[in-house]
């Protein structure tokens, strides 16, 4: 909770000395005044009080996100930029349309910005209204408006000004409904604006009014700004109405400040007015129904016979002037024995014949043709079906899956002998259909099956003399260690990765540990200077990144092989390709990437324990063949030579709201996944209250996830089928 004293004692300085603030805006060339872009040069700021603040991790996102029939759109149409060109720059802040006539925004601003010394600026040349700027960098949909620079209405002790605007921005953008209800604590809010001078952007994660909302006459809230949100709207996100004007924050309370919209209301002669129009008024009738106008009884008054002949004279003029029909009608009409009346009845009956009326023609009926019904196209044939596994629907609804189905009926078909169709069928049944509708794992699972597949079988070569295994006591003394490499759970196993690694070298021995492992070791040294030696092995490549300094103490036997200590044969050379693991990393998986490095987009993720064949490396990344048959590139310190444990963990997403449209439009109806562990990263999907997910790592309060099953599945923001990071307070967390 934040700290109430120095909040209070922070506002009370605000209240004494508002107009000794040092502003916090942003400046552009002057050259770009008129520009919808513009270009970023110089920015004015100094001392804790702000007049954008962001709190905490940056929540501030495009409006763009939201479709143009939601809420926030639909409330950020009156929302604009307002451009002010002065003789050191444009200096853009946030204003709001108000009434027909009028935009309200920060008396910072205009005519304030004169009073920042950063700034510098001594006059104000013109200031600019831009509206509809909602996609950076695209012009399409905005409009610009004059504002005139001399507000009609402004105090700084409020920090608000009231501008005339050239036009009705109103007719097409709408105007903003302002709240003079006092804001309650912890109220949802929203504040619209236009950072930075950028497209348009609403802060609402987070958002809201903080606990006590109203201090020393100002209004306290958590909502992310940035120098240009200066005149932002502060939206109760419950009445949808303007609750305050957005103007500054504190750095060191971590808190922004806002006016209340009831303080201006009740300072403004024009919003008061406009206010007790709008509330006067009747709610209008979206289906009015029609009512008869009501009899006026009065009699209507006869004009005397000079005031009647005068207008029948000036009636003549006008029809004789235009010489048509509807003139003398008109005329006749109205002045029956006019001393005129006979020429123009004239006139009627020779030059004004009724229009000859022409029946209608009936249409020829056409008899409609009968609509083909469009055929349906399965993405595999057997998509026709009509009883399929949960698994099946999932693959006939997914254009990739489908064609991983294709590449797998193909290798089926094309196979060596690898599995007889008792076989197939079992496997579909136990590891592909056990995956649901889970899209991930069925492409997993399908990807698996067509390597297994497209593997050559091996015929064994012949049966070869075991190597012989001595008992004894291999504990070293305490100054010494052996440099253990790797640990494998058989010794043909051991002796394999002795070969891929340790060909033609000497020393290399192999030992029988307690718990059934064999461990492969490069040599014996001092442990003063094991650390150094390990180091430097790894550096050359010689060693894995993964081996470590043992005593021994667990070692019950050695095993004597070719290569080894024992006196034998030379061992035939061993293949270049070597086996290596995913090591366990703060991810929980590991990028695959077209070249070595990271200028090269990766191109998919492999998870922990996966098992690779390394080709060869060019520095710290190794080049290598996936369990699918794809080769690429991955970074050498995440590969272990050692199978790691591989910790797995589920979750199920708790402490949301159901969701709907009110849910949504609050927040509390669904958990983002970001980029990264922090609110900073970029939106990839979300998941929803009960949606099942596996958790891939956990840092720092945050939680990397894959969408197992519920709504995730088919999420309503963002892409199916993403891993991403989320909050772990929203998620109950398992682990094997």
């Amino acid at each position: 909770m934040r700290n109430f004293v120095a909040t209070t004692s922070l506002l009370a300085g605000l209240a004494a000395s508002t107009p000794a603030f040092a502003q916090d805006v942003v400046g552009f060339d002057r050259g770009d005044f008129g520009n919808i872009v513009l270009n970023r040069k110089q920015s004015a700021s100094a001392g804790d009080i702000e007049f954008e603040l962001s709190v905490g991790d940056y929540n501030n996102e495009s409006i763009r996100n939201y479709s143009e029939q939601s809420i926030f759109a639909k409330i950020g149409h009156s929302v604009g930029r307002l451009d002010i060109l002065t003789d050191k720059g444009i200096f853009p802040c946030t204003a709001f349309i108000v009434d027909k006539k009028h935009i309200l925004t920060n008396y910072h601003c205009v005519p304030g910005i004169l009073n920042n010394e950063r700034a510098g600026a001594t006059r104000i040349d013109a200031v600019q209204f831009v509206a509809g700027y909602t996609q950076q960098g695209v012009e399409e949909g905005t409009r610009k408006f004059t504002v005139s620079p001399t507000p009609v209405e402004a105090y700084e002790d409020l920090d608000y000004a009231l501008l005339e605007v050239l036009g009705d921005p109103s007719a097409d953008y709408g105007m903003l409904k302002l709240a003079a209800a006092a804001p309650n604590d912890g109220d949802p809010y929203w504040v619209i604006g236009h950072p930075m001078g950028e497209a348009q952007r609403i802060s609402r994660e987070k958002c809201k009014a903080n606990n006590p909302a109203l201090s020393n006459n100002r209004l306290l809230h958590t909502c992310d700004t940035l120098p240009g949100n200066s005149g932002s709207p502060v939206i109760d996100a419950s009445l949808q109405m303007v609750i305050g004007l957005h103007h500054a924050g504190s750095k060191r309370d971590s808190v922004n400040f806002a006016i209340p919209m009831a303080d201006i209301i009740e300072r403004s002669d024009i919003l008061e007015a406009a206010l007790s129009t709008l509330n006067d008024a009747p709610p209008s009738d979206p289906n009015p129904v029609p009512v008869d106008p009501p009899v006026d009884t009065t009699p209507t008054p006869v004009p005397d016979q000079d005031e009647a002949g005068a207008l029948c004279d000036a009636l003549y003029a006008e029809a004789k002037g235009y010489g048509e029909c509807f003139a003398y009608r008109a005329y006749a009409e109205q002045c029956q024995g006019h001393k005129f009346a006979p020429f123009a009845q004239s006139f009627i009956n020779h030059q004004c014949k009724s229009a000859e009326v022409i029946p209608p023609v009936e249409p020829t009926p056409i008899k409609p043709k009968p609509i083909e019904p469009t055929p349906v196209t399965y993405l595999r044939p057997w998509c026709s079906a009509s009883h399929l596994t949960p698994t099946e629907t999932a693959i006939c609804a997914d254009a990739y899956l489908a064609g991983l189905d294709e590449r797998l009926e193909y290798a089926y078909n094309n196979q060596s002998g690898r599995s007889t169709s008792r076989q197939q069928a079992t496997w579909r049944t136990s590891t592909r259909d056990a995956c649901g509708r889970n899209a991930a794992c069925i492409g997993s699972a399908v990807v698996d099956r067509i390597t297994y597949l497209q593997s050559t079988v091996v015929t064994p070569p012949p049966a070869q003399t075991s190597p012989q295994v001595v008992n004894g006591n291999y504990r070293l003394s305490n100054s010494q260690c052996y440099i253990v490499t790797a640990s494998r759970p058989s010794i043909p196993e051991a002796i394999a990765f002795a070969n891929q690694w340790f060909s033609g070298r000497s020393g290399v021995r192999i030992f029988k540990s307690s718990n059934g492992y064999y461990g492969i070791t490069v040599k014996t040294v001092s442990k003063s200077n094991a650390d150094w030696q390990i180091n430097n092995l790894k550096s050359q490549g010689a060693v894995p990144s993964d081996s470590y300094c043992s005593s021994g103490r667990l070692y019950v036997a050695e095993v004597l092989w070719q290569g080894g200590n024992a006196h034998v044969p030379t061992p035939t050379p061993a293949p270049s390709n070597r086996t290596m693991y995913v090591a366990n990393n703060n991810d929980g998986g590991l990028n695959v990437r077209p070249g070595p490095g990271t200028n090269y987009p990766y191109f998919t993720e492999i998870n922990v324990g996966t098992r690779l064949s390394v080709i060869t490396t060019s520095g710290k990344w190794s080049n290598v063949i996936l369990p699918s048959g794809q080769k690429g590139w991955v970074y050498s310190p995440l590969l272990t030579a050692t199978q790691p444990y591989v910790r797995q963990c589920n979750a199920r997403v708790v402490n949301l709201d159901p969701y709907s449209s009110r849910t949504r439009a609050s927040g509390s109806g669904y958990l983002s996944m970001r980029a990264k562990p922090s609110s900073k990263g970029k939106k990839l999907s979300e998941v929803y209250l009960g949606d099942q997910v596996r958790v891939l790592a956990q840092r720092s309060g945050w939680a990397r996830l894959e969408c197992i099953s519920g709504q995730c599945l088919s999420p309503y923001s963002g892409s199916a089928g993403q891993r991403g990071w989320s909050s772990t307070k929203y998620l109950s967390i398992r682990c094997n």
